[in-house]
């Protein structure tokens, strides 16, 4: 289904007009391809080729769609939201929080849009449950003391028919757990309008930024293994610091802190 970018921008305004952020920047331009391989590359593209800060690149279908450590995410078409936005960033600190804001920002934008709360998993799965609703992958780039972030977001609005049981078991979508389904429109004008208010609560409001983040993550409290590029390690997820690294109490005794891994919950 073609992207409606009228009913985006008016959407859009509508809640610039009621809402806190009274200056989007974020999502003032959308670029969007009916298929393509995966927003990141037309986003790394698009940006070589000038694209602005706050650009956003949609597809209504992705054909190599990626997640961490390059695992395939399925995104079928007119399926859900399959998006990458590149912004900058005004100082180093906002770096640290890029996890935080994103996070934050898909839960509220599906919440927005559709009434659906969803929770977050360490540091930045969106899930339902036990089952993931959205993806996030956020690819920094850092040049001195200059920051930019092209944010990769899948949000699941329907599940399709053509799911491999494999992924249904673990993944879900808005319309999968019984609410109405928004348009991309909508789920991306909420979207584009979240990360413009967490952004500007990262640089405002750092610490509220962070104490929301980790009141919202299921996983602390949680005996967990965490896959990390160094093997596993097993242990109770203790709490976060203020910069994203996640304290494990490990089954040893040992108290570690990990800035990124992979959480699986055992308990």
């Amino acid at each position: 289904m073609p992207f409606d970018e009228q009913n985006y921008r008016q959407l859009r305004q509508n809640m610039q007009n009621a809402g806190v952020a009274r200056d989007l920047l974020i999502g003032h331009t959308v670029f969007y391809k009916e298929t393509t391989e995966t927003t990141m590359i037309d986003s790394l593209e698009g940006v070589a080729a000038g694209a602005s800060s706050g650009s956003v690149f949609v597809a209504g279908q992705q054909l190599a769609g990626r997640g961490r450590k390059g695992r395939s995410f399925v995104s079928a078409p007119d399926s859900g939201l399959w998006a990458t936005t590149y912004y900058e960033l005004e100082n180093m600190k906002q770096a640290n929080q890029v996890t935080m804001v994103a996070a934050l920002a898909v839960r509220d934008a599906v919440k927005l849009a559709s009434g659906l709360q969803a929770d977050i998993k360490w540091p930045n799965d969106i899930l339902v449950g036990s089952k993931k609703l959205a993806g996030i992958l956020p690819d920094l780039k850092v040049t001195g003391d200059h920051a930019t972030v092209h944010l990769g977001t899948g949000i699941n609005i329907r599940t399709p028919g053509t799911l491999p049981a494999d992924v249904r078991d673990i993944a879900t979508s808005i319309h999968g757990e019984g609410y109405s389904p928004p348009s991309t429109e909508e789920l991306l004008a909420c979207l584009t309008y979240s990360l413009e208010v967490r952004h500007v609560q990262s640089s405002s409001a750092p610490d509220q930024l962070w104490e929301e983040w980790s009141e919202n993550l299921v996983t602390i409290g949680r005996r967990i293994r965490l896959s990390t590029p160094n093997g596993d390690v097993t242990g109770i997820a203790e709490t976060v610091t203020n910069s994203g690294e996640l304290i494990l109490r490990t089954d040893d005794g040992s108290r570690e802190s990990y800035s990124a891994g992979e959480v699986h919950t055992i308990g």
